[in-house]
C-alpha cells in the first residue's frame, strides 16, 4: 500500500525500530502495573501494615484510604519513572528530572485526591450499609463519573500551559467546521506541550456552553490548515456521535462493575481488608479494559467516516497521519493480537483502508 510504504519512509528505519519497541514497552509497562498492583496488596495484607494503619486511623476509611493512596504513589515512583525512561530512550523527552518531578507531584496530588474520594466513599458505604452498599455505589459511580468529566479541561492544563491560538486564518477554518457540524464553538488553544515533549496531539472538549479545540505546538509546527482541519473534523465526529458521554457511561458501568468485584472480594468490610476490595477493583479493571478497548476503537472508525464527509480530503488525512506517526511512533501495522487486545485505536493500516472506502461510497453516492 503506497500510503504505508510512506509511513515506513517517513519513519525510516531507525523511527520504526523505536516505534515497535515502544508497542513492547506498552505492553511490559502494563505487566508491571498488575505486578505492582499484586506486590502493594501483598505489602499491606501479609505484613502488621494495614491492622496498624487502620487502628492508627481510628477504622476512619477516608484517612485510611487517604495513607494506602499516597503510599501508592511512592511504591509507584518507580514505574512512573520506568515511563520516563521510555521518553528517554525514544527521543521524545524534553524535561529536566526536576520538572518531571514536578509534575509527577501534581498529578499523584490529584490522583491521590480523587482515589480517596472514590474508594473511601465506596468503603465508608460498606461499612454503614453492608447489604444495601450495591444499590448506593450506582449513586457514588454516576457522582464520581460526572466529576471527571467535568475536571477534563482541569486535567489538560495541569501537564500543559494553555494560551488562544494566534493563527486567526487556522481559527476560523476551526470555527466554521464547528458551524457546518452544528457543534457551539468556544475557541482554539495551543498547548505548550514542546516544552516537556515532541510528541504531537490534538482534542475536542467540552467547556461550559459548547466545545473548545486544543492543539499542542508540536503539532502546529508541523501541519498545514486542512491537515489540522481534518483532525479537527475527527475530534468533532467524536462530538456529534457523543462519544465521550457514551464512553463516560461505559466508564461508570466498568467502575461500578468493578466495585462489586471488589465488595465480592473482600466479604466482610473490616477496615484492615481494604487491600482485597482494591484488588478485586483493579482485576476487574484489566479485563473490563479488554471490552473497553473495542468500544473505542469502533467510534473511531466512526469519527473518521464523519471526518471524510466534512473535510473530504484523504490527502489531509495523510498528511496528518505522516506527522503523527513520526511524532509519537505509531507502529502503522502492528501485529493483530497488540490491536485486538491492547489498543484503543485501530492501527493507521486499518483506519486508512476504511477510510478510503468510505470517501468512495460518499463519492458513489454524490454522484
Amino acid at each position: 500500500m503506497e500510503f504505508l510504504e510512506r509511513i515506513y519512509a517517513s519513519l525510516g528505519e531507525e523511527g520504526l525500530k523505536k516505534a515497535r519497541w515502544q508497542t513492547r514497552m506498552q505492553v511490559l509497562g502494563m505487566t508491571l502495573q498488575i505486578v505492582f498492583v499484586l506486590l502493594y496488596v501483598a505489602l499491606w495484607m501479609l505484613t502488621p501494615l494495614s491492622p496498624r494503619v487502620a487502628a492508627l486511623t481510628g477504622e476512619n476509611p477516608w484517612l485510611y484510604t487517604l495513607v494506602f493512596f499516597l503510599g501508592q504513589s511512592l511504591f509507584n515512583l518507580p514505574l512512573n519513572y520506568f515511563s520516563r525512561w521510555v521518553e528517554l530512550r525514544l527521543g521524545t523527552n524534553r524535561q529536566s528530572l526536576s520538572g518531571w518531578l514536578l509534575d509527577w507531584l501534581k498529578q499523584s496530588a490529584v490522583s491521590v485526591a480523587l482515589m480517596t474520594l472514590l474508594f473511601g466513599g465506596a468503603y465508608a458505604v460498606m461499612r454503614a450499609w453492608p447489604e444495601a452498599a450495591p444499590l448506593v455505589f450506582l449513586v457514588l459511580v454516576a457522582a464520581f463519573a460526572g466529576l471527571l468529566y467535568a475536571l477534563q479541561p482541569f486535567f489538560l492544563r495541569l501537564e500543559f500551559k494553555a494560551e488562544p491560538l494566534e493563527d486567526e486564518a487556522l481559527a476560523a477554518r476551526i470555527q466554521k467546521l464547528f458551524e457546518r457540524a452544528g457543534v457551539p464553538f468556544r475557541g482554539v488553544y495551543r498547548l505548550r506541550a514542546g516544552e516537556k515533549t515532541s510528541r504531537g496531539n490534538a482534542a475536542v472538549i467540552p467547556k461550559v456552553g459548547g466545545h473548545e479545540v486544543v492543539f499542542t505546538d508540536t503539532l502546529l509546527e508541523e501541519l498545514d490548515t486542512e491537515a489540522l482541519a481534518f483532525v479537527v473534523a475527527h475530534e468533532l465526529g467524536h462530538v456529534k456521535h457523543r462519544d465521550t458521554l457514551r464512553g463516560l457511561f461505559a466508564f461508570a458501568v466498568l467502575l461500578y462493575v468493578a466495585l462489586l468485584a471488589g465488595y465480592v472480594l473482600v466479604g466482610t468490610p473490616a477496615l484492615a481488608r481494604f487491600p482485597l476490595f482494591y484488588l478485586g477493583t483493579q482485576l476487574a479493571f484489566v479485563f473490563g479494559k479488554l471490552a473497553m478497548n473495542h468500544l473505542v476503537r469502533t467510534q473511531e472508525y466512526a469519527a473518521d467516516r464523519f471526518a471524510i464527509r466534512l473535510v473530504p480530503d484523504l490527502e489531509a488525512f495523510e498528511r496528518s497521519f505522516l506527522v503523527l506517526s513520526r511524532q509519537n511512533f505509531g507502529d502503522p501495522d502492528p501485529p493483530a493480537w497488540i490491536e485486538t487486545l491492547l489498543h484503543d485505536h485501530p492501527s493507521i493500516k486499518h483506519r486508512y483502508q476504511a477510510l478510503k472506502k468510505a470517501l468512495e461510497e460518499n463519492n458513489e453516492g454524490a454522484a
